[in-house]
């Protein structure tokens, strides 16, 4: 890691001490908090953003939401501020790679990998839900996994509170396309957590089959896709997926709402099942 002498060092209460990385909304910081030496992660809005109250109202939205919730499979938020023109939020230090590096790296999973991750992302979802927050884009490459297998859900910047149903992105979909249920392109503002279930089938059946449901040369396609066509069964794809692990793909993949799992806990109840060589509900 390059000594700390190497980077501006522009946070009173911080020591920024590398680089995690960069994104299109800015950069992330390795850093030290001076009061008691603990390592954090500080994202920090790029300038040319910092002008936009979108986006800034984007970053304080993701700061309170994870401060306010506590599960260890969700990235945990420290604190949000300014200071010397930037814009940044205080979370987690999280070691591991994200899901979709390991996609790109292995092509797919092991099912039995795939059913305990399965199970602590949706119980970290069900902690969400339960404290009235939708995430709205849970896809591979907001998952991070660690050495040990362990998971956390990152990026609540665009999670939805149930009593603020306003936010959008440019006043359209908000989203991955290649993760994202139907009724959330179609309606964005209108999405529960039955919605979050559908993209962690999504993520779930990339993971098992090695591609995600569907694909497609431009988001309009995808989205194309998504709205006209039925997913094909992951056993049809890779017929090694045991039975269990199908139905609650193909129940977490259905076109309706209603025809899913109604909570992420009822979900959890099956996956345990299925890793249990029982049927789902």
């Amino acid at each position: 890691m390059p000594p700390s002498g190497r980077f501006a060092q522009p946070f009173q209460d911080y020591e920024i001490l590398g680089r995690f990385g960069s994104g299109g909304m800015g950069t992330v910081f390795q850093a030290r908090r001076k009061s008691d030496g603990l390592e954090v992660a500080i994202k920090v809005l790029r300038p040319s953003l910092s002008r936009n109250a979108r986006f800034v109202e984007r970053m304080r939205r993701e700061a309170e939401i994870s401060m306010r919730l506590d599960h260890p499979g969700l990235v945990k938020g420290y604190g949000f501020g300014e200071e010397g023109g930037y814009h940044y939020v205080v979370m987690e230090s999280c070691a591991g790679r994200t899901l979709a590096a390991l996609l790109k790296a292995w092509g797919s999973f092991p099912e039995e990998r795939v059913l305990d991750l399965g199970i602590q992302l949706a119980e970290a979802l069900a902690c969400a839900h339960d404290g009235g927050v939708i995430h709205r884009d849970v896809k591979p490459s907001n998952i991070v996994v660690d050495d040990d297998g362990r998971a956390k859900l990152m990026d609540l910047g665009l999670a939805k509170a149930e009593s603020d149903p306003t936010l959008t992105r440019d006043g359209g979909t908000v989203g991955t396309p290649q993760y994202m249920s139907p009724e959330q392109a179609e309606a964005p503002t209108q999405v529960d957590e039955r919605s979050d279930l559908y993209s962690l089938g999504a993520t779930l059946y990339h993971m098992v089959v090695g591609s995600p449901p569907f694909e497609g040369d431009s988001a309009a396609h995808v989205l194309t896709r998504l709205l006209g066509e039925r997913v094909v069964p992951a056993s049809q794809v890779e017929p090694s997926v045991s039975r269990g692990l199908d139905l609650v793909l193909r129940r977490l993949l259905m076109r309706r709402p209603e025809d899913r799992y109604a909570s992420a806990r009822e979900l959890v109840a099956d996956l345990r099942a299925v890793q249990r060589g029982k049927a789902p509900s």
